[in-house]
C-alpha cells in the first residue's frame, strides 16, 4: 500500500498490517461459510437463465436493480455451481482492492503521515463491512460499490491534481457501481464533497459534475421504470415515532459500535447485531459527540463541512430505509448493518478531513510526525484491530449459515448413495431458505444445481429431503382427498385411449402428492390430466404405485393412454401429504 522505493516507510508498513490482519480474519470466516437465503435463489435462476438473458440481469429483485451482480452470479454459477469459495473470491478481491485504493486516496490528499492510519484502520476493521459481507447476496452488492467509490475518488483526486483523462475513469467507475447497487448514487455526492473539502471550487469542473448528474438522472429513470416491488410494501406504519426508533437503533446499536469493531454482544435475529448494554451505548455516543466537537476545534470550517457531508449521507440512508423497508421490517431494521454499511467509507473520509489538513497538490508526500502523535496513532490502530477481532469473532457465527452448509452436505451424500433419486419438491427450513420467498422457497432452489437431482417427475419411488437435507423415501400419502370407488369390480377404473376422469370425494386446493395404485398386463405411455394440464407418465406392466406432484384447485383427475394397448386398472387414487420412513 503506497510503498515507495525499496524501503517502505514505517507508516506504510503499519497500514499494510492494518489492512491485512482484518482481511485475513474476514477471508478465513468467509471461506468457511455457506450460501443461504437469497444466495440460492440468485444462483438457481442464474443457472436456469440463458446466456445474455437481459430479463434476468435487469430483473426487479425485491426492489433492487443489479445487472452487474446478476451477471457475476451467472458467470460464477456456470463455472462452479454452489461452490461458495469460488463465489466469494471476487468479493474478497474487490474488498482488498478497495482498501488499497482508499490508502492511495488518503496519501494523495494528506501525504504519507501517521494521522491517516487511524481512519484507514477504522475502515478496514469496521464490522459494518466485515460481518454482513459474509452473506454472499449482500457482498456482491456492497463490495463492488466500495471498489467503485474508492476507484472513482482515486481517479478524481488524480484529475484535480493532474487533469487529463482521469475524469473519464471517475464517471466509468460511478457507472460500474450503479450496476451493482443503488447506493452507488452516493459516489457523485462523495466526489463533490471531497472536491469542496480539498478547497477546489465546483464551478471549475462543471462539465464533470454535469456528466455525473446526467448519469444519475438516467439511472433514476431506468431504476424507477424497472422496479416497483420494494417501495410501500408491508403493513407497518411510517410515523415520526417509528422513524426515530429506527434512527436511534441505527446510530446507537449499529453504526457507532460497528465503526470501532463492535458491538461485542454477538449477533441478533437474522442479520442484525444484538444491542450492547445501555451503559456501553451511552459511552460510545458520548465518545462520538466528543469526536465531532474536537474535530470542529481542530479543523474549523473544514471539519464542519466534513460533518455536514456525513450528516447528509446518513439522513439519505434513513430516508431510503424508511421509504423502502420500514413498513415491511419495522424499526428493528436499525440493528441490521446492511442499511448503514456504506457509511463506513463516508465516516473514514470525513474523519480524515476533519482532523487533518490536506496537503497542496504537488506538495511533499512524506510528513514527519512527532513521537507522541506516532505513538497515539499506533495505539488507536492497535485498539481498533483488537476490538474488531473480538467483535468479529462474536458476530461472524450469525452469518456463517451452518445449517445451510450441513443441508447441502447431506443432500450431496444422499445423491451419492442413490443416483436415481427423484424428489418431491418441498419447503425447506426457514433458516436455509425462508418461506417469504414463496415459490422459490423449495428444495429445488437449494440443491437443484447439484448434479443428478431430479424433482417432481412421475415415479414409482419418490423421496423428499428432510430438515437436515437427507433424502427420505416416501411410503405413502396422508390423504386430504380420495378417488371415489370405480365402477369395474376388481379393477376400479379402466383407462384406455379415451380420457377417464376419477372424481374426488373432497375438492382440493394447493400443492399435494398424488398416489396411484394400478395394474396392467402391458406397459404404455399415458397422461395424467388436471383440468387440461397434462403430465406424461409411463405405466409399467404389473402391479405398481406411481407418485406425482399435483397442484391447483380441482375435484377430479383424468387418466388416458397415448396409444392402443392393454387397459390400465386404477385400483386406488389418493391425494395428500407425503409420508416417509
Amino acid at each position: 500500500m503506497a510503498l515507495r522505493g525499496k524501503r517502505p516507510s514505517p507508516v506504510a508498513l503499519a497500514a499494510f498490517a492494518a489492512g491485512v490482519i482484518p482481511f485475513v480474519l474476514h477471508a478465513w470466516a468467509a471461506l468457511r461459510g455457506s450460501l443461504a437465503q437469497d444466495d440460492f435463489v440468485i444462483t438457481y435462476h442464474a443457472a436456469k437463465s440463458g446466456p445474455f438473458d437481459f430479463g434476468y440481469f435487469f430483473q426487479d429483485y425485491h426492489g433492487h436493480l443489479a445487472p452487474g451482480g446478476f451477471l457475476l452470479a451467472d458467470v460464477l454459477t456456470a463455472w462452479a455451481p454452489l461452490n461458495f469459495a469460488v463465489l466469494m473470491a471476487p468479493v474478497l478481491l474487490m474488498q482488498a482492492a478497495a482498501s488499497v485504493l482508499l490508502w492511495a486516496v488518503l496519501v494523495r490528499c494528506f501525504g504519507r503521515r501517521w494521522g491517516i492510519l487511524v481512519p484507514f484502520t477504522m475502515f478496514t476493521t469496521s464490522t459494518l463491512l466485515l460481518v454482513p459481507t459474509l452473506w454472499w447476496a449482500y457482498a456482491i452488492q456492497i463490495a463492488p460499490v466500495l471498489l467503485a467509490a474508492t476507484a472513482a475518488l482515486h481517479a478524481h483526486v488524480r484529475y484535480l491534481a493532474d487533469g487529463g483523462r482521469w475524469a473519464i475513469a471517475t464517471v466509468a467507475w460511478t457507472v460500474f457501481g450503479l450496476a451493482f447497487y443503488e447506493k452507488a448514487v452516493f459516489i457523485p455526492v462523495l466526489i463533490a464533497g471531497i472536491t469542496v473539502l480539498l478547497g477546489v471550487s465546483l464551478r471549475r469542473h462543471l462539465v464533470l459534475f454535469g456528466v455525473l448528474a446526467a448519469v444519475l438522472v438516467g439511472y433514476a429513470a431506468v431504476f424507477l421504470a424497472l422496479t416497483t416491488s420494494q417501495v410501500g410494501q408491508g403493513g407497518g406504519p411510517v410515523t415520526v415515532g417509528t422513524v426515530a426508533d429506527m434512527t436511534g437503533r441505527m446510530l446507537g446499536d449499529t453504526l457507532i459500535p460497528g465503526l470501532v469493531g463492535g458491538p461485542w454482544s454477538g449477533p441478533g435475529p437474522g442479520a442484525t447485531f444484538a444491542a450492547s448494554p445501555v451503559v456501553v451505548r451511552i459511552a460510545l455516543l458520548l465518545v462520538a459527540i466528543g469526536v465531532l466537537v474536537v474535530g470542529i476545534r481542530v479543523g474549523g470550517l473544514r471539519a464542519k463541512k466534513a460533518w455536514i457531508l456525513l450528516g447528509l449521507v446518513f439522513v439519505a440512508d434513513i430516508g431510503l430505509s424508511a421509504a423502502t423497508r420500514l413498513t415491511e421490517v419495522g424499526p428493528e431494521l436499525g440493528g441490521d448493518p446492511r442499511y448503514v454499511a456504506d457509511l463506513a467509507l463516508v465516516v473514514t473520509l470525513c474523519l480524515a478531513f476533519a482532523f487533518l489538513e490536506p496537503k497542496p497538490f504537488g506538495g511533499t508526500s512524506d510528513l514527519v510526525a512527532s513521537s507522541a502523535k506516532r505513538t497515539l496513532a499506533l495505539a488507536l490502530c492497535l485498539a481498533l484491530i483488537a476490538s474488531s477481532a473480538v467483535g468479529f469473532s462474536r458476530l461472524a457465527p450469525g452469518l456463517r449459515f451452518d445449517h445451510s452448509r450441513e443441508f447441502l452436505a447431506n443432500a450431496r451424500a444422499s445423491i451419492e448413495r442413490d443416483p436415481d433419486l427423484v424428489l418431491f419438491d418441498t419447503a425447506v427450513p426457514n433458516d436455509v431458505l425462508h418461506g417469504w420467498f414463496g415459490e422459490n422457497a423449495r428444495a429445488s432452489r437449494v440443491v437443484g444445481l447439484i448434479p443428478g437431482f431430479q424433482f417432481d417427475q412421475p415415479t414409482s419411488r419418490m423421496s423428499l429431503l428432510d430438515d437436515s437435507g437427507t433424502a427420505r423415501t416416501i411410503t405413502g400419502v396422508e390423504p386430504v382427498s380420495r378417488g371415489l370407488p370405480g365402477p369395474v369390480t376388481g379393477c376400479g377404473y379402466t383407462v384406455g385411449e379415451q380420457l377417464v376422469r376419477v372424481p374426488l370425494d373432497t375438492p382440493v386446493l394447493g400443492r399435494y402428492l398424488l398416489r396411484i395404485d394400478y395394474f396392467t398386463s402391458d406397459g404404455g405411455e399415458g397422461f395424467v390430466d388436471r383440468d387440461g394440464a397434462r403430465v406424461p407418465v409411463w405405466f409399467q406392466p404389473g402391479l405398481h404405485t406411481m407418485y406425482l406432484p399435483i397442484e391447483g384447485l380441482f375435484d377430479k383427475i383424468g387418466f388416458q393412454l397415448s396409444a392402443k394397448g392393454a387397459p390400465v386398472c386404477l385400483a386406488k387414487v389418493d391425494v395428500g401429504r407425503p409420508l416417509t420412513q
